[in-house]
């Protein structure tokens, strides 16, 4: 049998820069999935100063709302993060995009974070460029409940002429190989900015919304997984980062070394993990992969050096 991957798995670990490692601190999932996930604004602007505190390189949050948008979205999320920047006023934080539905008309999603961008100097927007079926649960008699989250090539357009036009960067979320393939072709086509970097995502049996184990969408975390993905990535420079969605108790210290071993940097966070077991807080999380990452021996960001290390300076 052909090893289609003996490049990367003999590959020695080596880098050209120290990892960053960020801290998503809530997403989709509340209290009843994790009591440590903070909700409303008192508690995740607490969330994201002890983060960025504790050596998060980046912070990402969402707001009350992931439906909102505008005006509105830019108002709700900064009733969190007016007082987080007040106490952390060097702090680096991007938002999430703005939730879609066919009745969005003519917005993109992305406007709010247009307005982050002008009036306080938010560098990142993130793209999901694709559609994917999210699971829930399912019912007794094995039908699935949950929804399909939906980027159409309409509004992926939109978002990525927003973020060139405004000097965005943009990170390129994976959910799975399609989004990937996507990404490229715009890289390819020159419809990129400074700063953009790839976000692969790796889904457990709880995938990004799950409670029961059984999410079908995006690859496993492992190894294998991650070597598929860089070789679809021969060639392009941009830096990439993977992020561990819904893992239970999969042990995925192996993919997270490895990553890191080869040049990688590491999103983590109450956003994305999920076990029906175990509630770490956002901090813990945060250290275990520092503690991965001083295994390794890969130096770690400095919360200053991660603008230079994504080209946006």
């Amino acid at each position: 049998m052909v090893d289609y991957y003996k490049k990367f798995s003999e590959t020695k670990p080596g880098w050209d820069s120290p990892v960053i490692i960020e801290s998503h601190i809530n997403g989709l999932r509340a209290k009843h999935h994790n009591p440590n996930i903070p909700v409303g604004y008192d508690e995740i602007a607490a969330e994201a100063v002890k983060c960025w505190e504790a050596g998060a390189c980046a912070i990402h949050v969402h707001n009350s709302n992931i439906m909102l948008s505008g005006e509105v979205a830019y108002e709700d999320y900064m009733k969190a993060m007016r007082p987080a920047l007040d106490k952390c006023p060097d702090m680096f934080w991007y938002s999430t995009a703005a939730g879609l539905t066919p009745e969005s008309g003519e917005l993109s999603g992305v406007e709010h974070i247009v307005l982050l961008a002008q009036r306080e100097g938010m560098r990142l927007c993130v793209l999901d460029c694709g559609s994917a079926n999210l699971p829930f649960a399912v019912d007794d008699k094995g039908n699935f409940i949950g929804v399909t989250y939906s980027v159409p090539f309409d509004k992926i357009n939109l978002q990525v002429q927003a973020c060139i036009e405004n000097d965005i960067g943009m990170i390129w979320g994976v959910y799975e190989s399609g989004y990937l393939r996507t990404a490229l072709q715009y890289i390819k086509m020159g419809r990129n900015t400074k700063g953009s970097s790839i976000d692969l995502y790796f889904q457990g049996d709880y995938g990004t919304s799950a409670m029961q184990p059984i999410n079908t969408c995006g690859i496993p975390p492992s190894v294998e997984n991650l070597y598929f993905y860089l070789n679809m990535m021969e060639g392009c420079e941009l830096p990439w980062f993977i992020s561990i969605w819904g893992e239970g108790d999969l042990d995925t210290r192996p993919l997270i070394k490895r990553a890191i071993e080869l040049g990688g940097h590491v999103k983590t966070g109450l956003e994305l993990h999920f076990d029906p077991d175990r509630k770490p807080t956002n901090i813990e999380l945060l250290k275990e992969v520092h503690d991965i990452a001083k295994e390794v021996g890969r130096p770690i960001a400095r919360q200053d050096e991660v603008k230079q290390i994504l080209g946006l300076e």
